[in-house]
């Protein structure tokens, strides 16, 4: 009797001992919090870009997230899409180290909450059988206030860019700039033939662009790039001179981050009447490929080029082909030089490095 009583007390104190262990596990792994990122494309593992935005805050940066829950006609998946809103903003928490700061607040109907929701900018959903619910999230540093009015599951791809944006955008204290160097009517163009009479709004990348950045306009025979631009976009340079060739070259070499996207089939080159506006012609230089666009030229080539025998290589390959080119792309270890690619290209430009 005696020998099954010691028994009995043996097995619930280890039974005990056994929970408080849990317990305290459970405490010091929630207070670490450790996770593993499982998802196809990583979207709870921030990218290295919003980490250096997050980690230049100088002050704390405070994320209001406006999420109807209690609701029972929120469908399931909005539900289950702001849950993952939630554990992308907690990521947003942690890599802030004390700035960032994040506010939870479920706007129920005539509360306190709808109306601070309303106040800042967080439009009021609809679901397909008339229920209302809000899923936004506001965005305050200091003085300044952004907000993301709503948040939805077709745009989960790009929510860590939205909210890394709404932060670089409410801490700016003044807009980068951003030169563009086009051929093409990027910028719009007046009333004529070619619109039917009506006059051309400029492309959406241009709005897009001036909504984070100061956009400026740079001319194809610019002698120099200004120095306040940071960033230069040059697309399908078609005729450009020597002396703004050169210029870029300065650009490049003074530290200055160059995109060129190089089209040799680009659409308004097909339309007779384009080169009379201004927006094409210019002398030969480079390859001789009849009909090649400048697109192509050499001193393009040789931007992408990592050697003097590619740069060859890739231009007698553009004077044999007569059509579009297609250059074999050349693998290379990650921070070594750059590497060759198929036409149209997007095409990176820094200084070399010795």
């Amino acid at each position: 009797m005696q020998k099954k009583t010691e028994n009995l007390l043996y097995s619930g104190g280890g039974l005990v001992a056994a929970f408080v262990i849990l317990i305290l596990a459970n405490l010091v792994l929630g207070a670490a919090r450790g996770r593993i990122d499982l998802t196809q494309g990583k979207l709870f593992t921030l990218s290295e870009g919003t980490r250096a935005v997050l980690a230049k805050l100088e002050s704390p940066v405070k994320i209001r997230l406006y999420f109807t829950q209690g609701d029972a006609g929120v469908p399931l998946p909005i539900k289950a899409y702001g849950r993952r809103v939630e554990d992308l903003l907690a990521e947003f928490r942690q890599a802030g180290r004390g700035k960032v700061l994040v506010e939870k607040l479920d706007p129920q109907p005539d509360s306190d909450a709808e109306d601070s929701a309303t106040l800042e900018g967080i439009e009021a959903q609809v679901t397909s059988t008339g229920e209302k619910f809000y899923l936004g999230a506001a965005v305050s540093y200091l003085d300044q206030k952004l907000a993301l009015p709503a948040l939805t599951p077709d745009r989960e791809p790009l929510l860590e860019y939205d909210l890394t944006r709404a932060i670089a955008r409410a801490t700016a204290t003044s807009k980068p700039v951003v030169g563009v160097m086009s051929a093409l009517p990027v910028f719009g163009m007046p009333p004529s033939q070619f619109t039917g009479g009506q006059p051309l709004e400029p492309q959406v990348f241009v709005g897009e662009l001036r909504r984070d950045y100061t956009v400026k306009r740079v001319s194809l025979g610019a002698e120099r790039i200004d120095d306040d631009i940071k960033v230069l976009l040059v697309v399908h340079p078609r005729g450009i001179g020597d002396r703004a060739q050169y210029a870029l070259d300065q650009f490049v070499l003074r530290g200055g981050k160059l995109i060129a996207f190089l089209d040799p089939n680009a659409y308004f080159d097909q339309m007779g009447g384009m080169a009379s506006m201004g927006m094409g012609g210019g002398t030969s230089t480079g390859c001789s490929r009849p009909g090649a666009s400048p697109s192509t030229r050499a001193r393009w080539c040789s931007t992408c080029a990592t050697s003097p025998e590619r740069e060859r290589a890739l231009c007698r390959r553009c004077s044999r082909s007569t059509t579009t080119p297609s250059i074999p792309t050349t693998s290379r270890p990650r921070g070594s030089g750059r590497s060759l690619c198929r036409l149209p290209v997007y095409l990176p430009a820094s200084p070399s490095k010795a």
